[in-house]
């Protein structure tokens, strides 16, 4: 990865280090001219302490070699003017300890010199290993400062937003990060977050360059030490469009039948529950029907399983297409469907209704150009008067359809209470 994709102040300094231009030789200059001026003036005061300003400008071009080499030619020149000959006047003694104390001098600079390279050295490894971290993690990264400017943002960020990092940084974070959550909540939450100081992970749907609608898991964390203001937030979300999706179809699977994709028994119940607490409400009735297809073993036996899975889809289809739409049908397995009839006045319109559906059922079914002959029988229970739960009613819809099944093909039959006895 190259790092001037996550840190453009990284790469200055690389291009500083390469390239130390005209610094050095403005250094040499700096120390010529202190070196002259020294020899120069006639005084006992050495102005040698000057030669530590050109140690500390080596800092700028961030390199121990040039710092040890400056310190060394400073330190050289210095002991250049100390006098050789033997005679330790009070002069010399003087000139000599003005030298020495100059040499500290250069020496402390030289230490500290290193000291803050040593520093700056290891804080740009730390910077390398955390924009690298960064740059390389699977999830979006975005920082911002206190006033909530965006200061910072990785490339998974940039291709999930849809737009190059020039038009992220140091806009309102409001501006680049929009985000509705899955409630649809008029404020954003991400605002919330902000003024709990939490660090709580929510899903919301993430707006995204072109009106993409991109479903995320997101967090964000107040960037401080204890004790301290905060520096600001860190933002750190990802897209969990793939996890919505197996989410849903477990959903599916665990709601609808995988064959006819028709509702199952669980939310049949569901369902069940719910128009019972309508017809109740609105004092109206509910018809239930429980379907059985007769000839259907004979479809299997003599065309196989794939005839008959044909069969039962097709027989989905013209159940729902027959049926109302505020109607329920479902498949409980086998060739056993039930449907549910909201707001039935009586008998007689339910009895109507299962003639419609015996009658549908009965068309032949193409399968590889051979007509396939099912056809149904119904058993009819009414609620209240057949029962207000919804097992007391689909076992007595159960009884009254093996009573139509065994007065002969394509019948119906209601409830009789004598069954239950």
């Amino acid at each position: 990865m190259e790092l001037r994709d996550e840190d453009p102040a990284a790469d200055a300094d690389s291009i500083l280090l390469r390239r130390p231009g005209r610094l050095v030789y403005v250094i040499l200059a700096l120390i010529a001219f202190t070196f002259a001026t020294d020899l120069l003036i006639d005084t006992h005061s050495s102005i040698g302490v000057v030669y530590s300003v050109p140690i500390l400008l080596t800092l700028w071009l961030g390199r121990r070699e040039l710092t040890l080499w400056a310190a060394v030619l400073c330190a050289a020149l210095v002991l250049a003017v100390v006098p050789v000959h033997h005679e330790m006047t009070e002069e010399t003694h003087e000139l000599v300890l003005g030298r020495l104390s100059n040499l500290f001098s250069i020496l402390i600079a030289a230490a500290l010199a290193m000291m803050r390279l040593r520093s700056e050295r290891e804080l740009r490894r730390v910077r390398r290993w955390a924009m690298t971290t960064l740059g390389s993690l699977a999830e979006s990264v975005i920082s911002v400062d206190p006033r909530g400017s965006v200061v910072f943002v990785n490339s998974a960020a940039e291709r999930m937003l849809g737009r190059p990092r020039e038009q992220l940084l140091f806009r309102p974070l409001g501006d680049v990060f929009i985000v509705r959550d899955v409630a649809g909540a008029q404020r954003p939450p991400i605002v919330e977050l902000a003024e709990l100081g939490m660090a709580d992970t929510r899903e919301a749907f993430l707006f995204a360059l072109g009106g993409r609608r991109i479903p995320i898991e997101y967090s964000r964390a107040s960037i401080a030490a204890p004790g301290e203001p905060s520096m600001g937030d860190v933002l750190v979300f990802r897209d969990i469009s793939a996890r919505k999706e197996h989410e849903e179809a477990i959903r599916k699977l665990a709601y609808r039948d995988d064959l006819t994709g028709l509702p199952n028994r669980i939310s049949l119940l569901d369902r069940f529950q719910l128009e019972l607490a309508h017809a109740r409400r609105g004092r109206t009735g509910l018809g239930v029907m429980y379907l059985d297809l007769d000839g259907f073993k004979g479809v299997n036996d003599v065309h196989g399983h794939e005839a008959g899975d044909h069969v039962l889809k097709v027989t989905a289809r013209r159940l729902a297409s027959t049926l109302r739409a505020g109607d329920t049908v479902a498949r409980l397995g086998g060739d056993e469907f039930v449907l549910l009839l909201p707001a039935v006045s009586s008998a007689d319109e339910a009895r109507r209704v299962g003639e419609k559906l015996v009658a549908v059922l009965e068309q032949p079914i193409e399968w590889q150009g051979v007509p396939l002959h099912v056809s149904a029988s119904i058993g009819l229970a009414l609620s209240p008067q057949d029962g207000d739960e919804p097992e007391t009613l689909l076992r007595r819809a159960d009884k009254a359809m093996y009573r139509a099944k065994s007065a002969g093909l394509g019948r119906i039959a209601l409830v009789q209470r004598s069954e239950d006895a």
